[in-house]
């Protein structure tokens, strides 16, 4: 062990704790909060402070990471502090009797109103929570006074009047003005349950904690569901040390279906008319809980018309491959299909299994956008809901709609972002574009080779910046009046810069550029890279990471990074958060090639994020996707492109982020890969219905050519170290324990690591354990011992 090798890992230690921490490069992503109907919004700036502090005769020199919060007006082209937030600092210290850093305000859930002055546009009151509060700071009076609000479990109604929420597995009303408390549903139970998110996975995983109901536009009546496990069979999970220091191990049985099970997870369908408390069933089976198990109409599911009288919802059957958008009379429960759409394979309402579809209820023209592959391309298509009828293919093309960013009812214009349309480009970069739904004309705002990420709701990485303590519950990249966008354009070898556009595409403010100081000295951008899959004729795509000392002359052993699963993308297009999953694979890949290894990415066949034939590749076999042959055939090329990289050493890895890659490269490919390393191996047949299994392999199981890793325990020659939380109910320990007892029988030295009190997470320690796994088999040198690797994961 060298001094070398430590400095490796401590520098690889810093990518990874870039993943949940401003320490590494700032300022990536600017969310744009638009302040009511104004061209105005306001966004956080990341901001560092340096200190010299004298420590025995000597200075070291610290940084501290804090914020500024930025106000734009788009169209006097002004980016400005948004408020004195020294004010606001002592207002609040003096309210909490605590002191305030105004650096780096303790604030969340931020709100902005403006004056109404035609003169001037100033930031009037700050609404926000702190300290378990909510307060509102106003700027002229410098004053702080706490304010009664809305409970984060609760759903107001459109009149201001009531409030649901859920209490004891039913509905619960209050009345804001009296406090009074009722229930408006009296027989909800243990497994079946009113208001309820999906717990498919075996738990509620919807962030939202208010109910899943909607009220009605007059407030008169609740469109909600009522959760049904009740013939759902159970999963025992073990805890073999349990955290209170006893000794016996304890059980917890969680309600969870998998392929092949008689039952699922179901929903029926109900609307509440609250004042006299009826419920009236909709006429309707009971509905699959899909979406990924998150809330019925946190998924947009399920909505209202303007006149309260009709509600809409949106049943995918348990095979996915079969789906109707249904009419409900909420007065008497009867329903009518609108109309139905079928598939050989898997139906998608999204390109990214774990967003919320991509179709958009149009509520005051009474229409819906509905997004479909039905051409073999995703598309959005025009359809009149009060007779069912398509009116217009809003986009065609061999390219694809991905996300739906804003909807402007005046002009019947739609911002979306859009991939594939230029032929010389990768095929992932989204553009920006605004489309009338009733011509189809596109006037495309931003477009180059480049990945263009614009801030929506309706998206993964939105999704994980709430969860890493981004405050972008309310940003949009478009302007509610549809003149402005805020882009953040990035490529995964460039760095970020975040643009304010016109709608006609013009730059009018560079608003932020991306500070990225904290990288390591010499810093390798990876590559992008352009490849042939195994069936030379399928154009595929990757990145390539390179330490930061890297040198041509050396010779590198190969680590192929892989997630494969087929729902959801790996590879990044843009850099750091606006990569894939919010940046994750883009520096864990970096960190693994800190380690003194040549780190390659490749979306392979049966991959999202492509046309449907692509993604189809890996239908009725989940381990499939990504496809293991076109890594081998595309790191082949790599190496011949690049005589460094030495095909005599290559491994695999799914040391985090899951996926049965890291055991099947070596299975399948033995004389290929010599070091695999696996955490959280997935089991087609071990993943919830009706959302997983039955979804990506169909009813009828895998396809019969399809063999599951052990069935070929025999193939194992090189190294291999699994890794799973015995306490994970998402992605079954039993999957891996079934390849553990082939291994067992065909008698193969491999390596086990089990954590007793992980669930279907990622602690340093097992990311630490991977990296001196494949440094002492793939690059042949011994790690540290027992480095101590501080990632944001344990509290994640």
């Amino acid at each position: 062990m060298t001094d070398t090798m430590t400095g490796r890992y401590q520098r690889a230690a810093t990518l990874m704790q870039g993943i949940f921490t401003k320490n590494l490069v700032r300022n990536t992503t600017v969310f744009s909060s638009w302040i009511n109907d104004s061209d105005c919004f306001w966004y956080e700036r990341e901001t560092t402070t340096a200190e010299e502090n004298s420590v025995e005769h000597s200075k070291k020199s610290t940084t501290t990471i804090g914020k500024e919060y930025r106000l734009v007006n788009a169209q006097a082209v002004t980016n400005e502090v948004a408020f004195d937030h020294s004010v606001l600092a002592a207002a609040l210290a003096e309210a909490v009797k605590q002191e305030i850093d105004s650096n780096n305000l303790p604030i969340t859930k931020v709100k902005m109103a403006l004056s109404s002055s035609p003169s001037t546009t100033r930031v009037t009151e700050i609404c926000f929570r702190a300290f378990d509060k909510h307060w509102v700071f106003n700027t002229t009076a410098a004053t702080c006074t706490t304010v009664d609000c809305i409970a984060n479990n609760e759903r107001v109604s459109p009149d201001g009047k009531n409030v649901v929420f859920r209490r004891d597995f039913n509905l619960w009303m209050r009345n804001i003005n009296s406090g009074e408390e009722r229930a408006i549903t009296q027989d909800g139970e243990k497994d079946y349950v009113y208001g309820a998110p999906g717990s498919a996975w075996g738990s509620e995983l919807e962030m939202d904690q208010r109910p899943q109901a909607i009220w009605s536009p007059d407030s008169s009546q609740l469109f909600t569901v009522q959760r049904d496990t009740r013939q759902v069979l159970t999963l025992p999970i073990v805890r073999h040390v349990p955290k209170d220091g006893s000794v016996r191990p304890t059980v917890k049985h969680i309600k969870i279906a998998y392929p092949g099970d008689d039952h699922v997870e179901t929903l029926r369908l109900v609307a509440i008319h609250c004042e006299t408390g009826r419920i009236q069933a909709v006429n309707y089976r009971q509905i699959p809980t899909t979406r990924n198990g998150y809330g019925f109409f946190s998924s947009n599911f399920g909505w209202w018309s303007t006149d309260s009288c009709r509600a809409y919802f949106v049943d995918m059957e348990r095979s996915y491959q079969t789906v109707r958008v249904v009419e409900v009379n909420t007065e008497t429960g009867t329903s009518r299909t609108l109309f139905t759409e079928t598939s050989q394979t898997q139906i998608n309402l999204m390109l990214n299994g774990d967003e919320p579809p991509t179709f958009m209820p149009l509520p005051d023209s009474n229409e819906l956008l509905w997004f479909s592959e039905r051409s073999g391309w995703a598309h959005l298509y025009l359809y009149d809901l009060d007779t069912g009828k398509l009116k217009n293919t809003v986009t065609k093309g061999d390219w694809l709609v991905r996300d739906i960013v804003h909807f402007n009812a005046d002009r019947r214009e739609v911002f979306v972002q859009t991939a594939g349309r230029e032929r010389d480009r990768d095929p992932y970069y989204r553009d920006l574009a605004c489309i009338n739904i009733d011509t189809s004309e596109i006037n495309t705002l931003a477009s180059s080779d480049h990945e263009y990420w614009v801030v929506a709701q309706k998206n993964m990485s939105m999704i994980l910046a709430n969860m890493y303590g981004n405050d972008a519950s309310c940003a949009c990249g478009v302007s509610p009046s549809g003149d402005f966008a805020v882009v953040n354009r990035s490529r995964a070898d460039e760095m970020p810069v975040s643009l304010l556009l016109d709608r006609d595409g013009n730059t009018l403010l560079d608003i932020e550029t991306a500070d990225i100081a904290g990288l390591p000295d010499n810093w390798q951008w990876p590559e992008p890279i352009k490849l042939l899959a195994a069936d030379n004729k399928t154009d595929i795509f990757g990145l390539v990471f390179r330490p930061s000392d890297f040198s041509p002359e050396h010779s590198y052993p190969i680590i192929s990074h892989v997630y494969s699963t087929p729902d959801m993308p790996f590879v990044s297009k843009g850099s750091f958060t606006n990569g894939s999953i919010f940046g994750w694979p883009y520096l864990d890949a970096a960190a693994l090639a800190e380690l003194g290894f040549i780190v390659v990415q490749i979306d392979g066949r049966g991959a999202s994020y492509r046309h449907k034939a692509f993604q189809d590749e890996s239908y009725g076999s989940i381990e499939s996707a990504c496809n293991l042959d076109d890594y081998v055939a595309g790191i082949q090329q790599l190496a011949h492109r690049y005589p460094y990289m030495d095909l005599k050493r290559v491994g695999i890895s799914s040391q985090f982020s899951g996926g049965p890659g890291g055991v099947q490269g070596l299975l399948q490919h033995p004389e290929f890969f010599k070091v695999g390393v696996n955490g959280f191996l997935h089991d087609g047949r071990l993943m919830p219905a009706s959302m997983w299994g039955d979804k990506l392999e169909g009813l009828s199981g895998p396809r019969k050519n399809h063999q599951h890793p052990e069935k070929l325990a025999d193939n194992l020659q090189g190294k291999l170290l699994l890794m799973h939380g015995m306490l994970d109910d998402s992605t079954a320990p039993a999957g891996m324990f079934r390849v553990v007892e082939a291994l067992q029988k065909s008698n193969k030295d491999f390596d086990l690591l089990l954590m007793p009190n992980v669930g279907h997470d990622t602690s340093s320690y097992q990311i630490r354990r991977a990296w001196d796994y494949l440094v002492r088999y793939l690059l042949e040198l011994e790690p540290p011992k027992e480095f101590e690797l501080t990632t944001g994961f344990d509290s994640f």
